[in-house]
């Protein structure tokens, strides 16, 4: 796929995501429930948690990350040759 093609097809998408969006946030009735919910608050709900989750998770795998890394090894200190070499250049 071109990359003009796949620009066009994102934004494209991108305007219909903003046109749903819209009509599930301002123009859903009242009185349709979902878990005792309007589904117009749905429409603020769920991106919230699904941030908050995504930012935990980052959190947690940085977490696991550090537990699971074994320690670095141990730096050995240079000889005194090598310095000398290292002075004499």
């Amino acid at each position: 796929m071109r990359d003009k093609t796949l620009g066009e097809l994102m934004c494209t998408i991108g305007v219909l995501a903003m046109i749903g969006y819209f009509c599930w946030l301002f123009l859903t009735p009242r009185d349709l429930l979902f878990l005792g919910r309007p589904l117009g608050d749905w429409a603020v709900i769920a991106p919230v948690v699904i941030i908050v989750y995504v930012f935990l998770f980052i959190i947690a795998w940085i977490g696991w990350t550090m537990v699971s890394t074994p320690p670095p090894l141990p730096v050995a200190p240079k000889s005194s040759e090598e310095t000398k070499e290292i002075k004499k250049k």
